[in-house]
Protein backbone atom coordinates (compact mmCIF):
# COMPACT_ATOMS: atom_id res chain seq x y z
CA UNK A 1 0.00 0.00 0.00
CA UNK A 2 0.93 3.63 -0.39
CA UNK A 3 -0.20 7.11 0.06
CA UNK A 4 -0.93 9.39 -2.44
CA UNK A 5 0.50 12.93 -2.57
CA UNK A 6 -3.07 14.63 -2.57
CA UNK A 7 -6.55 13.30 -3.36
CA UNK A 8 -8.50 13.70 -6.73
CA UNK A 9 -11.13 15.67 -8.60
CA UNK A 10 -13.36 15.03 -11.16
CA UNK A 11 -13.28 17.78 -13.28
CA UNK A 12 -13.23 18.13 -17.20
CA UNK A 13 -11.33 21.60 -17.71
CA UNK A 14 -10.22 22.76 -21.66
CA UNK A 15 -6.44 23.24 -21.94
CA UNK A 16 -3.96 23.51 -24.43
CA UNK A 17 -0.91 21.28 -24.32
CA UNK A 18 2.77 22.88 -25.97
CA UNK A 19 5.07 21.19 -27.06
CA UNK A 20 8.08 19.95 -29.35
CA UNK A 21 9.27 16.92 -30.87
CA UNK A 22 13.31 17.20 -31.89
CA UNK A 23 13.86 19.01 -34.15
CA UNK A 24 10.62 20.81 -35.18
CA UNK A 25 8.52 23.69 -34.35
CA UNK A 26 5.97 24.09 -30.96
CA UNK A 27 2.87 21.99 -31.46
CA UNK A 28 -0.46 23.43 -29.61
CA UNK A 29 -3.11 20.57 -28.77
CA UNK A 30 -6.34 21.05 -27.53
CA UNK A 31 -7.22 19.01 -24.69
CA UNK A 32 -9.65 17.82 -21.74
CA UNK A 33 -9.13 17.14 -18.38
CA UNK A 34 -10.68 14.03 -16.90
CA UNK A 35 -9.12 14.08 -13.25
CA UNK A 36 -7.49 16.82 -11.35
CA UNK A 37 -4.83 16.19 -8.48
CA UNK A 38 -2.78 19.37 -6.34
CA UNK A 39 0.51 17.85 -8.50
CA UNK A 40 -1.06 17.23 -12.00
CA UNK A 41 -3.72 15.74 -13.96
CA UNK A 42 -5.55 12.89 -16.13
CA UNK A 43 -6.48 14.56 -19.70
CA UNK A 44 -7.61 13.29 -23.27
CA UNK A 45 -6.14 14.92 -26.79
CA UNK A 46 -4.76 14.05 -29.63
CA UNK A 47 -1.18 14.42 -29.76
CA UNK A 48 1.69 12.14 -30.48
CA UNK A 49 3.64 13.07 -27.38
CA UNK A 50 5.15 9.68 -24.83
CA UNK A 51 5.75 9.51 -21.80
CA UNK A 52 9.25 10.98 -20.60
CA UNK A 53 8.31 14.11 -23.13
CA UNK A 54 8.05 17.57 -21.58
CA UNK A 55 5.48 19.59 -21.53
CA UNK A 56 3.45 22.97 -21.44
CA UNK A 57 0.27 23.09 -20.06
CA UNK A 58 -1.74 26.35 -20.71
CA UNK A 59 -5.17 27.22 -19.34
CA UNK A 60 -6.46 30.01 -21.28
CA UNK A 61 -9.62 31.02 -19.18
CA UNK A 62 -7.15 31.46 -16.31
CA UNK A 63 -4.03 32.95 -18.69
CA UNK A 64 -1.88 30.56 -16.78
CA UNK A 65 0.89 27.84 -17.53
CA UNK A 66 3.31 25.11 -16.20
CA UNK A 67 5.74 23.03 -16.79
CA UNK A 68 4.87 19.08 -16.85
CA UNK A 69 6.37 15.64 -17.58
CA UNK A 70 4.00 13.20 -19.15
CA UNK A 71 4.12 9.96 -17.13
CA UNK A 72 1.21 7.84 -18.85
CA UNK A 73 -0.06 7.40 -21.87
CA UNK A 74 -2.95 5.31 -23.07
CA UNK A 75 -4.15 4.79 -26.79
CA UNK A 76 -8.06 4.67 -26.97
CA UNK A 77 -9.06 2.37 -29.51
CA UNK A 78 -8.76 3.24 -32.99
CA UNK A 79 -9.42 6.88 -32.59
CA UNK A 80 -6.29 9.64 -32.27
CA UNK A 81 -7.47 10.39 -29.50
CA UNK A 82 -4.65 9.18 -26.33
CA UNK A 83 -4.93 9.62 -22.28
CA UNK A 84 -2.29 11.52 -20.88
CA UNK A 85 -1.37 11.57 -16.99
CA UNK A 86 1.15 14.61 -16.34
CA UNK A 87 3.21 15.41 -13.20
CA UNK A 88 3.67 19.16 -13.03
CA UNK A 89 6.89 20.38 -12.53
CA UNK A 90 7.54 22.77 -9.45
CA UNK A 91 4.70 24.15 -9.59
CA UNK A 92 2.28 24.33 -5.69
CA UNK A 93 -1.31 24.32 -6.68
CA UNK A 94 -2.02 25.16 -10.44
CA UNK A 95 -5.50 24.52 -10.15
CA UNK A 96 -5.98 26.93 -7.47
CA UNK A 97 -8.01 25.19 -5.27
CA UNK A 98 -8.14 22.94 -2.07
CA UNK A 99 -7.81 18.64 -2.68
CA UNK A 100 -9.61 16.02 -0.45
CA UNK A 101 -7.04 14.11 1.55
CA UNK A 102 -4.47 11.95 0.10
CA UNK A 103 -5.62 7.78 -0.33
CA UNK A 104 -4.13 5.00 0.42
CA UNK A 105 -3.61 2.71 -3.11
CA UNK A 106 -3.64 -1.09 -2.33
CA UNK A 107 -1.04 -2.51 -5.10
CA UNK A 108 -2.23 -6.17 -4.85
Amino acid sequence: MYLRRSGRVARRILLTLRWQAPGCDFEDHSAETRLLSRHGCMLVCETQVKPGNQVYVLYPERGTSTRARVVYRELTGSSKQVSLALEFLGNNNFWQMQFPPAQRISMS
